[in-house]
């Protein structure tokens, strides 16, 4: 094991939660640092797994709490732009600062996640295209003595995700009719144990140093099949009406300036790239549609606004 020590960068969330698991249980030792340490509680009844109070945003904090790590995961991302915290600031500028603290620390290892469909130039919305540029830095540095390995995952889900979540939420709180924005989108569902699965292979991997890998799930299915998943059980008796373009940019524009952003008109674009593997063929196991059917646990209870609008901000 080469890299024994490795720092994840935005690891208080749903997917560097399922990591830090995933790699205290292979013999890593794992540092979280965060804001709002209180919030990771069960992760530290795990000896292997440290969480510590910081802010990562800082360049000189970042590159202390990165010294004496062999790796580095960066994991840091966001759906929507919010005051400060802008595109440009979380994909592009805050890789730099990881490159920088690497190259301080004498550390060699920087593993990224990124987004299917993320082009610098091409990127159907600004996400996809700070996504992609961010990226693309990443690896550019990597051909300089940093062995960069890059993930290019479809939309993730488990139980407890924001994805499979915001959309049981949004069917409780329908009134009997739930307009769907873009139902023909595509996806490759990919589950969150196979996606940290393949990113914790990689580490010692040399094989893997440069490569940029896409993590697709065994099914493509529509944005309106996932919903209808969804939908089925739960048990709601919701009629689904997937809306036309005109109407979703509509909803879009409306939705953006609510709090919360349930939806934007950058969310829009970027449900116009098929978020799938080109080559059709699935990296990950795990079926979407078989795993929804096992957790009637998740629906039981119907949530606030409130409650939505806290879980899709990560608040």
């Amino acid at each position: 094991m080469k890299h024994k020590n490795i720092i994840l960068l935005g690891g208080s969330g749903f997917v560097g939660k399922h990591l830090a698991i995933e790699l205290a249980q292979r013999g890593y030792n794992v540092t979280l640092p965060c804001r709002r340490p209180h919030r990771l509680n069960e992760l530290k009844v795990l000896p292997s797994i440290t969480v510590i109070k910081a802010n990562i945003m800082d360049q000189a904090e970042l590159t202390s709490i990165c010294k004496g790590h062999d790796a580095v995961f960066n994991l840091v991302g966001i759906l929507n732009e919010s005051g400060k915290n802008t595109f440009r600031k979380m994909h592009i500028d805050f890789v730099k600062s990881i490159v920088k603290s690497c190259q301080t620390d004498n550390i060699k290892r920087l593993l990224h996640i990124s987004a299917l469909g993320a082009n610098q130039a091409s990127g159907g919305s600004l996400y996809l295209r700070t996504k992609g540029e961010g990226e693309n830095l990443l690896h550019t540095f990597g051909q300089n003595k940093l062995q960069v390995t890059s993930f290019q995952p479809s939309v993730i889900f488990g139980s407890d995700d924001s994805f499979i979540n915001r959309f049981s939420g949004i069917l409780k709180l329908s009134k009997g009719v739930f307009p769907l924005a873009c139902p023909g989108s595509r996806f490759s569902p990919v589950f969150i144990g196979d996606t940290v699965s393949a990113m914790a292979d990689t580490i010692d991997d040399p094989a893997s140093f440069s490569r940029r890998y896409p993590l697709c799930g065994p099914e493509t299915l529509t944005l309106l099949q996932i919903v209808e998943f969804i939908k089925q059980a739960q048990q709601s008796k919701c009629k689904i009406v997937g809306l036309p373009n005109t109407l979703a940019k509509l909803q879009a524009v409306i939705l953006q300036n609510l709090p919360g952003k349930l939806f934007t008109m950058d969310n829009y674009r970027s449900l116009q790239t098929p978020s799938t593997c080109e080559n059709g063929v699935p990296t990950c196991t795990t079926s979407f549609s078989s795993y929804i059917k096992g957790l009637p646990h998740l629906f039981s209870r119907r949530p606030t606004y409130d409650e939505l609008r806290k879980q899709l901000n990560g608040k």
